[in-house]
């Protein structure tokens, strides 16, 4: 099937050509694909979704499976404003299961999250099994010990520093060295790493995919929000994935294919606290240009 549009519903209302991301929509009396551009349509369904008449038909879309209705109520702003503001990194959790209908449901909201490219390239891996999350907690472990040594090695650091570079160094360097020399990722009587999380998402993709890292670290941050909304708590933890693609035996516990590069990943488990207040961070710097 080649994209195609149906001239017998067509209105000409031309919604399609000014929403098209790739200019691939003309209007030359009636409305058409321009056959030198459909080679770079993304597929992306904006021209299906806004077409009143349901008249256009993209290759692998249907109205049928990937359309549906909007729904009636929308969430004003100051809604919105009050779900993001009780949102807390959650780093303690009941010794209590995730429903595996509920992790469904949050890895679902990432069908509605923006993407760069690609996104059929996108996968993620679902534990759900705290055993399983012990059994790598030992090597993710020892991944850091073997890191602290190298970061106070000048050779080797220069080198971590030169393909890592300075970004992912100074946060190693910065952030994660220092906690990682004080022990607190050693397997102990507290997890420090997955913090007890019941749960655990790997975001993953083939390390040449187009747009493979932004692509999760948006998808990671809809499976927060969706945790949060079913009033789980969650949080983003990026050691994980750094361990992962570094040991072919942490990609066999979490079924991420070797060839492919782990992004984030974000544990997830019923809060063991209930924060009393909101906390509203002032790190950013904004310029306005008008």
């Amino acid at each position: 099937m080649k994209n195609s549009i149906d001239i017998s519903l067509c209105k000409n209302c031309r919604l399609c050509t000014e929403v098209c991301p790739c200019n691939i929509i003309e209007h030359n009396g009636t409305i058409h694909f321009a056959a030198e551009k459909e080679h770079i349509c993304q597929h992306c369904g904006q021209c299906m979704a806004i077409c009143p008449t349901k008249a256009i038909g993209i290759k692998g879309l249907s109205y049928e499976n990937d359309f549906s209705e909007l729904p009636s109520d929308r969430l004003d702003s100051d809604a919105f404003m009050d779900f993001l503001s009780t949102r807390r990194s959650i780093r303690t959790f009941k010794d209590k299961a995730v429903d595996d209908e509920i992790l469904d449901q949050i890895v679902d909201s990432v069908s509605y999250a923006p993407y760069g490219a690609s996104p059929e390239m996108m996968e993620l891996s679902i534990i759900n099994n705290r055993k399983i999350i012990e059994s790598a907690l030992p090597i993710i472990s020892k991944f850091l010990d073997d890191l602290v040594q190298k970061i106070e090695n000048p050779v080797t650091s220069f080198f971590i520093r030169r393909v890592a570079g300075k970004e992912n160094f100074h946060t190693v360097k910065n952030h994660i060295y220092p906690i990682a020399k004080s022990g607190n990722y050693k397997p102990g009587k507290r997890d420090g790493l997955t913090r007890g999380a019941p749960s655990l998402i790997i975001i993953h993709s083939a390390a040449d995919a187009e747009a493979h890292t932004p692509n999760g670290l948006v998808y990671a941050t809809y499976i927060m929000l969706a945790a949060h909304s079913f009033g789980l708590g969650a949080t983003m933890v990026q050691i994980v994935p750094a361990a992962i693609n570094q040991s072919k035996k942490l990609k066999e516990i979490f079924k991420v294919p070797e060839e492919n590069e782990a992004i984030m990943s974000v544990i997830i488990g019923h809060p063991k606290h209930r924060y009393q207040r909101i906390i509203k961070r002032k790190t950013h710097t904004i310029h306005k240009v008008q």
